[in-house]
């Protein structure tokens, strides 16, 4: 009987299984979508234009003029009109020697040749006025004027060199005789440079140096103002490899305010290539293995292979993939997929580095 009653409920609950329906409720992926919130993008926009290599140089800024002050003679440093750092003007006088002897001398001289002239006017007044220019020479010798003449020069140019001029308009520079100090001929006293010429005689790399050419613009970037760059323009290259595999070349700087000679420089030379679509480097991402960039088109992600060329650490050239004109992802392209929703950032990085 307890047998007959298990088979019983067992055929019960059969038949009541049976006439159950499983519903499954159907997902809208369209609402789905709608809630998934985009990801926010900046995004710079894909230029036709010439890739610029970029190659680098390090080196040190000179002036193109400068030039060491010496005594031209012997004597006490009586006067010192200058310091380091002063701004000074062609022919001002920036020194003086005691000179009491050098003017004595030049008195003396001074009165000798006004001697001698009075014995070569005598003659020639004896001589009447048939002189030429050999009698002149003569009484000139005989009077002993042409050597008074040479002894007077003389003794103005040994006066002239206790005073000390600038030679050219300049920056005092590397002063460091006292005034009252005893100098000797040929000492430096000083040295004067042009702080509007400036040029930076910089090193690059053996493999750099056939896309380097006379007239290339670059970007100097002083070690002590690193928050500020300076055009250069590529003024002079130097033939030859040096033990370290390096090429010298030199820049000239457009402009010079803040800079000194001496300075530490870096240098970034801008060599234009063929015309290429340019996005910068930040859009391409590594997908299976190879190069990809997003693009945004009505609001969605788009995943495009492309051909990689040239890149100068900056700027890359898709050789293949993209058009002028495309809107291409910088940030959050890492984990983006094909076909998401994103938002562009306020920020188009379009030209931010160039």
């Amino acid at each position: 009987m307890k047998r007959f009653f298990l088979i019983s409920t067992c055929f019960l609950l059969c038949l009541a299984c049976k006439d159950q329906t499983v519903k499954v409720e159907e997902v809208d992926q369209e609402a789905l979508r709608k809630q998934v919130q985009p990801t926010e993008v900046k995004v710079a926009t894909a230029e036709y234009r010439p890739f610029e290599f970029l190659v680098s140089a390090t080196g040190t800024i000179e002036s193109d003029y400068e030039l060491e002050i010496i005594f031209e003679t012997s004597g006490y440093l009586k006067e010192l009109n200058i310091e380091n750092g002063q701004r000074v003007k062609k022919g001002q006088v920036i020194g003086q020697l005691q000179n009491d002897k050098e003017k004595f001398a030049l008195e003396k001289a001074q009165v000798a040749f006004d001697k001698a002239y009075l014995n070569y006017r005598n003659d020639s007044i004896a001589r009447g006025s048939n002189i030429n220019k050999d009698v002149t020479n003569t009484f000139e010798l005989n009077s002993g004027m042409k050597g008074a003449r040479i002894d007077l020069r003389e003794a103005q140019i040994n006066l002239e060199n206790t005073i000390i001029k600038a030679p050219s308009d300049g920056v005092i520079v590397d002063l460091e005789t006292k005034e009252g100090s005893l100098v000797s001929a040929g000492k430096v006293l000083c040295s004067i440079y042009n702080d509007k010429s400036l040029t930076l005689t910089a090193k690059v790399l053996e493999p750099d140096f056939g896309y380097i050419k006379r007239g290339l613009v670059a970007d100097v970037y002083p070690l002590a103002r690193r928050d500020q760059s300076f055009l250069a323009t590529v003024n002079e290259i130097n033939p030859r490899v040096n033990e370290e595999g390096m090429v010298q070349i030199e820049l000239k700087l457009n402009q010079s305010e803040g800079l000194l000679p001496g300075m530490s420089a870096s240098a970034i030379i801008r060599v234009p290539q063929e015309l290429h679509i340019i996005v910068p480097r930040e859009a391409v991402v590594i997908k299976q293995g190879k190069p990809v960039i997003f693009t945004v088109v009505n609001g969605m992600s788009q995943w495009k292979y492309v051909e990689i060329g040239l890149d100068n650490g900056t700027d890359v050239e898709v050789l293949d993939g993209l058009k002028e004109g495309d809107q291409v992802v910088l940030t959050n392209n890492i984990q983006l997929a094909h076909d998401a929703k994103v938002s562009i950032a306020e920020e188009d990085l379009t030209n931010s580095n160039q």
